[in-house]
């Protein structure tokens, strides 16, 4: 397994625990695919650079994680689905 670390915007119009829904979806996604969460840091609301869906803030939250490569794509495929999500951004911190 090798350690990723995740960046996501959550949109900020939903509800606090909304967001605490989406936080646990993603935590769900990663062990269903054979993963384990081993940090998260919510940064809060901040604003962005640009707008995205028309918006002009996102709640940022930054996951570290372990997972098998092989299960990334399902992962980004899932990813890409939720409504919620207005960006992410997956590395994987060993640079291989």
């Amino acid at each position: 397994m090798r350690n990723y670390e995740g960046v996501f915007i959550i949109d900020p119009d939903i509800s606090t625990e909304a967001s605490k829904g989406v936080l646990g979806q993603l935590q769900e996604l990663i062990s269903k695919n054979g993963g384990r969460v081993d940090g998260i840091h919510e940064w809060g609301k901040k604003r962005m650079a640009y707008k995205i869906r028309k918006r002009h803030e996102g709640h940022y939250v930054l996951l570290n994680f372990q997972l098998d490569t092989q299960h990334t794509k399902k992962l980004e495929q899932s990813l890409r689905l939720n409504d919620q999500l207005l960006r992410f951004l997956l590395i994987n911190k060993e640079g291989k």
